[in-house]
């Protein structure tokens, strides 16, 4: 058997040693790397269908089975945990720029606002967007999952009567609710497009459930030699924080790829409404920032100018 993980008081040096591995063996993985797929083009990009599902049951069993130890701080999902307050952060600032929601000092900035957490798991970013005063639904394709969700936010008070918010967990995809012209102000797919088969048709879906003038959140990881070296070579099997076989390199997806399925979303729109052309939505890649981690002082922060590895992307429809 695999020898133990390292606990959470052994990961700023075990990070740190693998940083340096990564860093001087960039070049190498990039020869070592399963080769890239070629970039998503309009010509080769899957066509968008309300109607069809998109999940691969084997990703949601992988995860099922981790979802006991979602909010175990030794746990699988612990990196994921740490990267919360960065990804919401991002989040509630680029709201703020949206929005004009500019008041930092108000306990609840989110207030009125209604969230889809598409993916969520058992409740990080859910649970957060909450007690930021935001009305959420967050959905996701495991029972497990949604049931260690349920559970952690009623042992803790932040479900039922006497909250200032609605938080809602249901075992869904975002096709069922698409399928039911659902519309939200906020959606959010965080770390999930990298699990899907079909993601022109996952993304796509997303954008279908945010309302005109609202906002979509993706975050995951870039197809690059570094990520190669960061996210398989040292997480799944260095440092070994994530079981190997979590992430499939060929699934990560470029900044470039995204900005291609905005486009082709539009594309879909056009064609398919029985509104006039002035009047269809416009969708504006608005940002994008890299998400890294410090392993010195165990925590993830932002660096706009770095979308090497991990990476958040901010679409608005206009």
């Amino acid at each position: 058997p695999p020898p133990a993980r390292p606990s959470s008081r052994m990961w700023p040096r075990n990070l740190s040693a693998c940083a340096a591995v990564a860093a001087s063996s960039a070049r190498a993985c990039s020869l070592l790397a399963p080769r890239s797929r070629a970039p998503l083009s309009r010509a080769r990009m899957s066509t968008y269908d309300p109607g069809r599902h998109s999940v691969d049951m084997d990703e949601v069993a992988k995860f099922g089975k981790l979802a006991e130890r979602w909010w175990d701080p030794d746990g699988p999902q612990a990196m994921l945990r740490l990267m919360n307050p960065a990804r919401v952060g991002y989040i509630r600032h680029r709201l703020g720029l949206q929005f004009g929601m500019v008041d930092k000092a108000s306990p609840r900035p989110l207030e009125g606002l209604s969230f889809l957490d598409i993916g969520c798991g058992g409740g990080f970013a859910s649970e957060a967007f909450a007690h930021l005063g935001a009305d959420v639904l967050g959905v996701d394709a495991s029972e497990e999952a949604i049931g260690v969700a349920k559970k952690h936010a009623t042992e803790n008070g932040l479900m039922g009567d006497g909250v200032p918010y609605t938080l809602e967990y249901k075992c869904s995809l975002a096709e069922s609710l698409a399928e039911k012209k659902m519309e939200f102000d906020v959606v959010t797919a965080l770390d999930i497009i990298e699990h899907v088969p079909d993601q022109t048709h996952f993304f796509c879906t997303c954008l279908s459930l945010v309302k005109k003038g609202g906002a979509l959140f993706v975050s995951t990881l870039n197809r690059t030699s570094l990520s190669y070296a960061m996210a398989i070579v040292g997480a799944e099997y260095v440092v070994r924080y994530v079981p190997a076989g979590t992430h499939d390199w060929n699934k990560f997806v470029t900044p470039e790829e995204i900005r291609a399925m905005v486009h082709h979303y539009e594309d879909y729109e056009v064609l398919n409404s029985l509104e006039a052309p002035e009047a269809e939505a416009v969708m504006v890649v608005e940002d994008m920032s890299g998400i890294t981690y410090d392993p010195f002082k165990s925590r993830w922060g932002l660096k706009p100018e770095n979308l090497e590895v991990n990476y958040i992307a901010h679409i608005s429809k206009n």
